[in-house]
């Protein structure tokens, strides 16, 4: 077998010492490979590779600067997956996001900072995952954080990630937030305290106007480190199994299949749809469903690819009264939290004003869009509804089936009904119907038959794919706690794919928080 620096061109981010052998090998240099390759790296003597099927691309302004991340939807750093259609959103195709670069979806996201509700965590140990409830995983949030303020009970200081609070509020949030008080919520200076409710400033990863990365933060400070190879343009196409251990894996560069030998452990950090679908791949999954597709079961697992979860989201729009003026932070700046029924233990909506118009295909074409419109997200954050990924072949180039079921089950449907219906109120309060000129899209009050046929065509997602490879206890369980691939030895699952159920905020900082949990995991610390 040829050397692998012979076979692989190696990037500039890599090195030209490969060898064959590498005592971790990391799968994916997103959010959760960043903090595993720098942990690693800093803490061992190990060898670890880290493979990454994008390339670098932080010198890019779009990239960096938070006011352009909508433009990074679309472009070649964006695997722009494809959502299957469903009846409830009137068999449309939605379009979901994600990165294919260093940092991953951390390096084209919105760069919210959230970490949802201290509930949301110790459901996960309620459902048998000892270690993770939210005593437990705060230490972690602080470790990684840098927070504006300085340390305290809730943040740390000093982490890989800045994480910062507007100075100055848009005139939007400004009112919003002045509405919500009026209609009785209480203000939050801290959205990420254990139990959010309200609305306040919005936490965000951005450091001196500039986006502060899982690439920035985690991986670059240490890719020059002696015992780090970083190889990007690396496609993974399958993990190779022998006597139920994973031994190493096969990628594609440069159109080459390379095997590389793992000595000590493979961490899989592709992320919620990648991830499920190498181990499809190699033979992991479901064993009926691998068969239709021809792939040979090694380790039959049949969670993999079930329990996918994802934020719907729906785009209330508005006029502003006057120009909107200088566009702020990363178009937001506030987050409110609300529940569409007051029984419930956490909040279950979180809205967010962004300073530009956002509408879905149909929606746009339903209702004209003025000069100085904005919208508003409406995110469902505690969803019940569960869909799934499948393999259609047992080619890596076969496309994935990605059946998210959004709004599936019926009261996810009606609590992003009364959202609607949440943010229409809000914008009838004084203090912020005084800022508007008109209700855009839609273009007057509904009543609720009318705001479900709105939310059909409305609804887009939030971006936020988890729980494909879930942990737990049995079922359809796929990793242990430590987060251990059940059946198979030497593999590790370290992702938004191992959520068992999705927290009730944006994914990006909780991810960090199970990475940092594997790298203890793996060191031996936890």
């Amino acid at each position: 077998m040829k050397k692998l620096e012979e076979t692989v061109n190696v990037s500039a981010e890599g090195k030209s010492r490969l060898t064959i052998s590498y005592d971790y090998i990391i799968v994916g240099a997103g959010s959760a490979g960043c903090v595993l390759a720098r942990r690693l790296s800093e803490s061992t003597e190990a060898n670890i590779l880290i493979l990454e099927a994008g390339e670098g691309a932080d010198d890019l302004d779009r990239i960096k600067n938070p006011l352009r991340w909508l433009e990074n939807i679309g472009s070649a750093q964006d695997y722009l997956y494809q959502y299957q259609p469903t009846p409830v959103i009137n068999n449309r195709i939605i379009y979901a996001p994600r990165g294919k670069l260093l940092g991953g979806s951390g390096s084209i996201n919105a760069m919210v900072w959230a970490r949802g509700n201290k509930h949301d965590y110790d459901d996960w140990e309620k459902a048998g995952n000892q270690g993770w409830d939210y005593g437990s995983v705060l230490p972690l949030f602080k470790k990684i954080e840098d927070w504006d303020t300085g340390a305290n009970a809730l943040h740390g200081a000093g982490g890989p990630i800045h994480v910062a609070r507007p100075a100055n509020l848009h005139q939007i949030d400004a009112a919003v937030i002045r509405a919500a008080g009026t209609y009785g919520l209480p203000y939050m200076d801290d959205s990420n305290i254990a139990e959010p409710l309200g609305a306040g400033p919005m936490s965000m990863n951005i450091d001196k106007g500039t986006r502060s990365s899982p690439f920035t933060g985690y991986l670059k400070p240490v890719m020059h480190a002696e015992n780090l190879t970083i190889l990007t343009g690396a496609r993974v196409i399958k993990l190779i199994i022998d006597n139920e251990k994973c031994t190493g894996l096969a990628f594609i560069k440069d159109g080459e299949v390379v095997n590389v030998q793992a000595l000590k452990e493979t961490i899989l950090c592709a992320g919620a749809i990648e991830s499920p679908r190498i181990l499809m791949l190699s033979g992991i999954g479901d064993a009926d469903e691998l068969k239709k597709t021809g792939i040979e079961t090694k380790v039959n697992l049949p969670g993999v690819g079930k329990n996918f979860q994802d934020h719907p989201l729906v785009s209330v729009t508005y006029q502003f009264l006057k120009p909107l003026g200088e566009l702020t932070y990363n178009l937001g700046g506030i987050n409110l939290y609300w529940k569409s029924n007051p029984e419930l233990k956490k909040a279950d909506l979180m809205l967010i004003p962004i300073q530009y118009p956002i509408l879905t295909a149909e929606i746009s074409e339903r209702y004209p869009v003025p000069e100085n419109a904005f919208s508003v997200f409406v995110t469902l954050v505690d969803v019940k509804s569960r869909g799934y990924i499948r393999m259609t072949g047992a080619s890596p180039d076969s496309p994935l089936e990605i059946q998210p079921n959004l709004m599936q089950d019926p009261d996810d449907f009606e609590a992003l009904v009364k959202g609607i219906e949440f943010c229409m109120d809000l914008a009838e309060e004084p203090e912020l119907n005084a800022i508007l000129k008109s209700w855009v899209a839609p273009d007057r009050r509904l009543d609720r038959s009318e705001i479900r046929h709105f939310l059909r065509d409305a609804c887009s997602t939030y971006f936020h794919p988890a729980g494909t490879c879930s942990m737990g206890k049995g079922g359809d369980a796929v990793v242990n706690d430590r987060l251990k691939v059940y059946g198979v030895e030497g593999l590790t699952i370290a992702d938004a794919s191992v959520m068992p159920r999705i927290p009730t905020a944006n994914t990006n900082a909780p991810t960090l928080m199970i990475a940092e949990f594997a790298a203890e995991v793996l060191l031996g610390i936890r």
